[in-house]
């Protein structure tokens, strides 16, 4: 059985990839909800994204704890 499975680095990109879908579509006048409410949660989302993406490369070994590559 081959399961493919999302790595944390993938899921990370991918949820920031649907915060920023979601703070552009502001830019296009539709609104999923309020405007402010829609903002912050397509921020929120982005940042949410890029640490799920920061763990999953610092538990590969691929960054240190400070950011930077090893």
């Amino acid at each position: 059985m081959n399961e493919s499975k999302f790595s944390l680095t993938q899921s990370g990109n991918l949820t920031a990839l649907v915060g920023l879908i979601v703070m552009l579509l502001k830019l296009f006048n539709v609104n999923i909800a309020e405007t402010e409410i829609q903002s912050f949660i397509g921020a929120f989302v982005v940042i949410v994204g890029i640490i799920i993406s920061w763990i999953g490369r610092y538990r590969k070994g691929d960054l240190k704890l400070s950011g930077f590559r090893n």
